[in-house]
């Protein structure tokens, strides 16, 4: 549609609107002037003209933004009808007298024009709510349906025997009762029918609908199931309800409807209103609630306080305000809360995530703990933090569960993408306050993903240079031991052979002698250094077999060794080999040493993708500051972290036990 189409559509839906607001106001003058509110004939007015002011506005709203919108034309038209059929109503008794010129007329329009609009809003409305559409094709013939039940009724209305009482009496001059009984008994039975339908076939598209569509399908069922039990109670009590509670009831029913649709248009940005269209409607429903505290609580004065006491008095002025004021508060609150969401406090909820973060050592545990904090402060479902590398998104942190599509926020820092957070609502819809939280949230977190990801790159940096620095130590502890030792031990052996080649007596035996002294020394350091660069026992025997003969070696009289070892054991990775061997025998020694132990036991376990090795001694314990002061602690924890392992000891008077979980596939070479 172009500018030109949309300005003209727009000022049609500004002239209907005025119809409905100015017709509606021109009623309520001219009631006013000539003091008819008391008259029977003017009972229906008060319900006229909210319906056709609640109605204009709201549809005046929707054409602005949504100018093909079915829904928003709907509400128009009904306003403009209703209003010009309530004008009609207050001109049949502004005449002066029955026989005054065109009374007939106006009476007869007026006798039966009221009826389409009300019924469209219980039969119309919920067939095309909320996208304007009907559900599908085969419910065009309960639309149909629909019109011909209004033009029955509408016809018996027209025919109907009923006078206008007012300041005089004006009768139908068309009056034919035998013709309209059975058209208003057939048409209100049509009505009634496709009234049920519309709603139960409403009730069935929530059912089958989730998220925002439940959401904004469950506000107005609200509303019409409301205007059922109002309807209910009101017929069941003829005539025994105060008059002001009565009508009241009847006119917040049919107010709902279209406050029903403000709530979804401002809360669900059902037709994406801007904010100042938003708060309008805000006002409009706070108004509603204060006239409708006002509205109980005069009737409840009316019913409660003694019969001498004159409502309008000054006691029952004060007790009235003084119940209005709380209730109001209350009111306003909870309306608040419907239309705009829950109120998020950004910077409580930032300051409480700050706290969490600071109390965590790990930067490993701050991922969960953003999470937890995130699914208790907004009552979400599920929080996860994910982070963006090179091989697709990693999941950082997971609290909370739930089916449905994730809301995703994306995490920038420095002009980089480095995550996601995603969250799931408790209903399935995150309103504007929550979103708008999160989004700044969000900027918030990006800062803390993107130091992790640095953390987690370093990691992988020293990760594979332990590896590169495990491969060339074991080339080098290779090279060391079949090249360098064998030749130091062939030369100590020419050098043997050639001192025991020479007499007793030859000047150069002492050089000899601690030419053999030295190779034997040197031999020795080659052993500790090849030791030192890779256990040779591990390319041996493996690790199994290197910790078993390394159990040997330290059981004596005082104290056992015992181990429980993998019978077959696939090739571990280089790294993993020598740390877990160098694991247990930092932990063995430190048994010897200082546990006072009498027995000892290694286990290893491969459990999936992780091997899990354990030191457990009966000896006296650690100091509670091991883990940070002791040198034995901190070397078996380096060697753990070093490819990404976890390590951790318990410690009391019976003992001490500490266990390393390393990965048998390194992120380094996950590559």
């Amino acid at each position: 549609m172009t500018g030109h189409q949309d300005g003209r559509v727009i000022a049609l839906a500004g002239v209907l609107g005025v119809l409905g607001l100015g017709t509606a106001v021109a009623a309520a003058v001219l009631t006013q002037i000539a003091d008819a509110w008391r008259y029977s004939a003017y009972d229906p007015v008060p319900l006229n003209i909210a319906v056709a002011v609640f109605f204009s506005a709201m549809g005046v709203l929707v054409i602005w933004h949504k100018p093909t919108n079915v829904l928003g034309w709907t509400m128009l038209a009904i306003a403009a009808w209703d209003g010009v059929a309530l004008l009609l109503t207050v001109l049949t008794g502004s005449f002066g007298s029955p026989d005054a010129p065109a009374v007939d007329t106006v009476m007869w329009l007026q006798s039966w024009l009221w009826a389409p609009p009300i019924w469209a809003i219980t039969t119309v409305l919920p067939m095309i709510y909320p996208d304007s559409r009907l559900p599908n094709r085969r419910w065009r013939w309960a639309l149909a349906l629909t019109a011909a039940g209004m033009a029955v009724y509408c016809t018996g209305l027209a025919f109907e025997d009923a006078d206008f009482a007012g300041a005089y009496t004006v009768s139908n001059p068309l009056a034919n009762p035998s013709l309209a009984a059975p058209l208003l008994i057939v048409g209100e039975y049509l009505l009634l029918g496709t009234t049920a339908l519309a709603v139960a076939g409403l009730l069935a598209r929530w059912f089958r609908a989730t998220g925002v569509a439940r959401r904004r399908m469950t506000l107005l069922l609200c509303a019409v199931a409301f205007g059922a039990v109002q309807a209910a109670v009101r017929d069941s009590l003829p005539r025994q309800l105060p008059l002001v509670l009565d009508r009241g009831l009847e006119v917040l029913a049919f107010v709902l409807v279209p406050l029903a649709i403000a709530v979804a248009v401002t809360r669900d940005r059902l037709y994406d209103l801007d904010l100042a269209v938003r708060r309008g409607i805000v006002h409009v429903a706070v108004a509603g609630t204060l006239f409708g505290c006002y509205l109980g609580g005069y009737v409840l004065l009316a019913a409660v306080l003694p019969p001498q006491v004159v409502p309008g008095s000054v006691l029952a002025v004060a007790v009235f305000g003084a119940l209005l004021f709380p209730l109001t508060s209350l009111a306003l609150r909870r309306v608040r809360s419907l239309i705009w969401g829950r109120r998020v406090d950004v910077v409580k909820l930032a300051a409480s995530l700050g706290n969490r973060m600071r109390n965590r050592l790990d930067a490993t545990e701050v991922p969960a703990a953003l999470c937890e904090q995130l699914v208790q402060s907004l009552r979400l479902r599920m929080a996860r933090l994910d982070l963006a590398t090179e091989a697709g998104p990693r999941r950082l942190a997971q609290v909370g569960s739930g089916g449905g599509a994730a809301e995703t926020f994306e995490l920038w820092h420095r002009g980089e993408r480095v995550g996601e957070l995603a969250v799931l609502p408790p209903d399935g819809y995150l309103d504007d306050r929550t979103t708008q939280a999160l989004a700044s949230l969000a900027d918030q977190i990006a800062p803390v993903v993107a130091a992790l990801r640095l953390d987690e790159e370093l990691l992988r940096s020293r990760e594979q240079v332990v590896t590169a620095r495990e491969e060339e130590r074991s080339r080098l502890s290779r090279e060391l031991h079949d090249n360098v030792g064998p030749t130091l031990a062939g030369t100590r052996l020419q050098v043997e052979a050639v001192r025991r080649g020479l007499p007793p007596d030859f000047v150069g035996l002492s050089l000899l002698d601690r030419a053999m002294q030295g190779l034997d020394e040197a031999l020795r350091t080659l052993r500790r250094v090849v030791h030192g660069l890779r256990p040779p026992e591990l390319d041996a025997l493996g690790l199994s077999g290197a910790l078993r003969e390394l159990a040997v070696f330290l059981s004596g009289p005082s104290l056992r060794v015992e181990t429980e070892l993998p019978q077959e054991q696939p090739p571990l990775p280089k790294p993993v080999e020598v740390a877990a061997y160098r694991i247990v025998a930092e932990a063995l020694t430190n048994v010897v040493r200082h546990a006072q132990a009498t027995q000892a036991e290694v286990t290893v376990r491969l459990d999936e993708d992780q091997l899990l090795v354990r030191v457990c001694d009966d000896g006296v314990g650690v100091p509670s500051d091991a883990g940070t002061r002791g040198m034995g602690m901190r070397f078996m924890a380096q060697r753990a972290r070093e490819i990404e392992g976890e390590f951790s000891y318990r410690s009391d008077e019976s003992g001490t036990s500490v266990q390393a979980v390393l990965p048998l596939i390194t992120p380094a070479g996950r590559g």
